[in-house]
């Protein structure tokens, strides 16, 4: 009886164990998949539409890369408008700046006048020179006269020994040695139109005792500059006081042919008119007339 008992739950557990159940089906695929039921879940909702995504998180992120877009446009935009438009115009100013090189004097002037030499027009250069020395503006109006030359494109300022040159103007060379490469020629409209010439010296000391030197022939060398009847070779220089400064005259009959000056025992000052002479004086002494943008 006993044994008769067993083998028939033995039959029943047999019976139990081959019934096939869907939840058997599913965890046996799902095994062999190897992927799980929250998977299969979440594909199913994936394609109905659904999202186990958090809606805010999404609309974050999807505005964190439009910003991200608007801001590489703009960047595009900002270089397009710099490699196509800025950077040209900064290049050609370079270049023009390169082309033109005029040097800039110590003083601001009230207008410029700007003549052209030529080696080979040397009496055209004298007659322009002329001409802009004696059509100057009066009522006490100052000009610089920049002298340039052209070389293909490019247009810069003559040097001091060019400049004498070309008028053919003797000039000691001791003296030349010692006086910058630079230099200011101007004219000032006062009771006559008076040339004056303005040097940078590289020694007071050394310059002032050529100027001593040259001065038994310095109206004479530099008559093609200040062009006058009353210059004479052995015109006598005399000291006097400008507007507190000292200068060396040469008069006749009282009237001034030639004087020059120093300023700061650095600028050499050479004019036709002590009334030129104060000008220049006043304007070394006055900021407003200081040029910020001057190379010498």
């Amino acid at each position: 009886m006993a044994e008769e008992n067993s083998t028939t739950n033995e039959g029943k557990n047999d019976s139990v164990k081959g019934v096939r159940t869907f939840e058997d089906d599913i965890a046996n695929y799902t095994k062999e998949k190897n992927f799980s039921i929250l998977d299969i879940v979440a594909e199913e909702a994936k394609m109905r539409g659904l999202s186990f995504e958090n809606p805010e998180e999404g609309n974050n992120f999807f505005n964190f890369r439009k910003i991200i877009l608007i801001f590489i446009a703009v960047l595009f935009v900002i270089a397009g408008g710099y490699f196509g438009f800025a950077k040209p115009l900064l290049k050609r100013s370079n270049v023009a700046n390169n082309f033109i090189q005029i040097t800039q004097g110590p003083i601001l002037t009230d207008q410029k006048v700007e003549i052209i030499a030529s080696q080979d027009k040397k009496e055209v250069f004298k007659r322009d020179l002329k001409s802009a020395l004696e059509e100057g503006v009066g009522g006490g109006t100052l000009s610089e006269i920049p002298v340039v030359k052209i070389s293909g494109e490019r247009k810069t300022s003559l040097t001091k020994d060019e400049f004498l040159f070309m008028l053919g103007a003797q000039m000691p060379q001791g003296l030349k040695d010692y006086l910058e490469k630079d230099f200011m020629l101007l004219s000032f409209g006062g009771t006559d139109n008076s040339p004056i010439l303005i040097f940078k010296s590289k020694s007071y000391t050394y310059v002032f005792s050529e100027m001593l030197k040259w001065e038994k022939s310095l109206t004479g060398d530099l008559k093609t500059i200040f062009p006058s009847n009353n210059l004479i070779s052995n015109d006598s220089f005399i000291d006097k006081y400008i507007q507190n400064h000292d200068a060396r005259i040469a008069e006749k009959d009282g009237q001034t042919d030639l004087a020059y000056a120093f300023i700061d025992r650095k600028y050499l000052i050479i004019a036709n008119s002590q009334e030129a002479l104060a000008e220049i004086f006043k304007r070394f002494s006055s900021v407003q007339y200081a040029n910020p943008n001057a190379e010498w």
